[in-house]
């Protein structure tokens, strides 16, 4: 939630009182409602209702005036992480669905040390090379649809040996913390639909080990 507080000091060479604005980032400390009316006081003019409610953080987002220049600044990075070993995709079966390691970087993060956090996390591989960003933010929009992150989508490396199958409980502090997600390799040429869906990155990464 982004919130601005207006605080009026004097100013030395003008008899009025200059606004300045302050732009914070907050979060509450109680589960709010979706949406609710409040009751404020205008400036000498009574009181006034206002409706409240959530708006979704993206690029597509407006908000009236200076509260929306910082929007863009709330807009966190996600990482997909294509790892392969050979001709191999790493994938994990989880809600019905076969789904790729992925999730959001944390403040302090680069795009790398997030990518290896969550694929620690997500499946216990430690030993993995990251080789390049296979799309960026816009290209993954364009292939996706403009969603509440800004996706990278990079490809990596396993370096060491594992088991074609293993199970594994994620660890690390996000929602999906204690969930169990049975991992596996698959052949890229048969690679399932990902979060029930094809995906055109995984043709993308075929093609692109097949020249190297």
């Amino acid at each position: 939630m982004l919130g601005a507080a207006e605080t009026d000091i004097p100013g030395n060479a003008d008899p009025h009182r200059v606004n300045r604005s302050h732009f914070l980032h907050a979060r509450p400390v109680e589960r709010l409602p979706d949406e609710w009316q409040h009751e404020i006081t205008t400036h000498g003019e009574g009181t006034a209702r206002v409706r409240c409610y959530w708006l979704p953080i993206g690029s597509e987002a407006q908000v009236w005036g200076r509260r929306g220049r910082f929007l863009a600044a709330l807009v966190r990075k996600r990482i997909v992480a294509y790892v392969t070993r050979e001709r191999e995709l790493l994938v994990f079966e989880h809600a019905g669905m076969t789904q790729l390691p992925a999730g959001r970087i944390d403040a302090h993060e680069s795009l790398e040390e997030g990518l290896l956090r969550e694929l620690e996390e997500e499946t216990g591989l430690t030993a993995v090379r990251m080789v390049r960003e296979l799309a960026g933010p816009g290209e993954h929009a364009g292939l996706f649809g403009q969603g509440a992150h800004e996706n990278h989508a990079f490809c990596a490396v396993s370096d060491s040996d594992t088991l074609d199958a293993w199970t594994h409980r994620v660890t690390g502090a996000g929602s999906d913390l204690g969930h169990v997600y049975h991992c596996r390799w698959v052949p890229l040429d048969e690679c399932p639909p990902l979060w029930g869906k094809p995906d055109p990155l995984v043709e993308k990464l075929r093609r692109s080990i097949t020249e190297e």
